[in-house]
Parts: structure tokens; C-alpha cells; sequence
């Protein structure tokens, strides 16, 4: 009974720990939108044009993004003109784009802490 106790408290804490820890990294990273941004050349170099969340129309050199996912990760070579390209643009930095979310992963945190909270609390209703 009292192993029980210790061990759903703990899960919960842990759980709820993991919760703040996917909160607190989404509020360092800020607001990300997805959207369609449109590759073209200007000067022999690759750019890409999006509309953002405020109808602007914003420019970036294809080489100034990040390739998403992992920091190792290379950035792809740049697709023909004209072609369609999903993007992820900081709200309040829209020329900063990547390609991938660049949340890295809480959304894992998240759920791990919300299936920890939620196992030790269904842990304490257990009969005794």
C-alpha cells in the first residue's frame, strides 16, 4: 500500500515536472506558423516567398534557414523555381524559417508527462 502511494506520487510528480518542462521550452521557442512558402532565383542565388501571419509578403535566402529536427542535419539543396516548400516562420522574426518544427520534441515530453500524471493518479484510486 505504501509502495503504491510512493510510487503514483512519484509518477506524478515526475509527470507534471515533464509538463512544465514542454511548457517552458514552447515559451523560449515563441509562436511558429506553418506555411507554403514559393522557391525563386534573384542573382543567381535560391530564396523563398510566404505570405505571414499579417498578409506581408516575407523574402529569405534559402541558405539563411535551419533544416529542422537536428542541429547535424545539413540543409537540402535548394528545389527548382517555383516549387512549393512547407515552412515553419517565427511570428515575431518572420524572415527566421526552417523547414521542420522546431519545437524539437516537446510534444513527446508533453505526452510522456501527461501519461505519468495520469497513470499515478489513477494509481491512487486503487483499492486498498
Amino acid at each position: 500500500m505504501i509502495v503504491v502511494e510512493i510510487v503514483s506520487s512519484s509518477l506524478v510528480a515526475l509527470g507534471l515536472g515533464l509538463l512544465g518542462a514542454a511548457l517552458v521550452i514552447r515559451l523560449v521557442y515563441g509562436s511558429w506558423t506553418r506555411t507554403q512558402a514559393i522557391t525563386f532565383t534573384y542573382e543567381g542565388h535560391p530564396y523563398l516567398r510566404w505570405h505571414d501571419h499579417r498578409y506581408r509578403i516575407v523574402e529569405a535566402l534559402w541558405s539563411s534557414g535551419s533544416p529542422g529536427r537536428s542541429r547535424k542535419a545539413r540543409m537540402p539543396a535548394a528545389p527548382p523555381p517555383g516549387e512549393d516548400v512547407t515552412i515553419h516562420y517565427h511570428v515575431r522574426q518572420p524572415t527566421h524559417w526552417s523547414l521542420g518544427e522546431p519545437y524539437r520534441g516537446t510534444r513527446v515530453i508533453a505526452v510522456v508527462g501527461l501519461a505519468c500524471a495520469v497513470t499515478g493518479t489513477l494509481l491512487g484510486f486503487l483499492p486498498a
